[in-house]
């Protein structure tokens, strides 16, 4: 149990991981984490839906939000993944934007920015 003093200083929010497909925003979760909560893979888009990870101390809580990659969607699959990001960003205190440092920001990544903008 906490104390009162405790208590009064606890913190906690939730942070969605938003970014282009495979770049590492699972692998960032369970790094985070301290343990593998969510699916790591070379295939993009293997995240479906969100998957939350809980990092607790005694004087945070995050709940990390792993999201599907943002992408240009070609199908209705991809519309879909891309709705899931979008709410997760919207539902969350804080946004990680996870980029790939050795790609030049391309038209996805200005999505996302636009989609933060918005």
């Amino acid at each position: 149990m906490l104390s009162s003093e405790s208590a009064n200083s606890f913190r906690a929010g939730f942070v969605a991981l938003v970014g282009r497909p495979n770049v590492g925003k699972s692998t960032l979760m369970n790094a985070l984490v301290g343990q593998k909560v969510s699916i790591v893979s070379n295939k993009p888009q293997t995240t479906r839906r969100r998957v939350l990870g809980i990092l607790t101390t005694d004087d945070y809580q995050i709940v990390f939000v792993d999201t599907p990659g943002v992408h240009k969607a070609h199908t209705r699959l991809g519309q879909i993944l891309n709705d899931v990001a979008q709410h997760s960003i919207v539902e969350t205190g804080a946004v990680c934007v996870v980029v790939d440092s050795h790609a030049a920001p391309n038209d996805e990544d200005k999505a996302i920015a636009q989609m933060l903008k918005d």
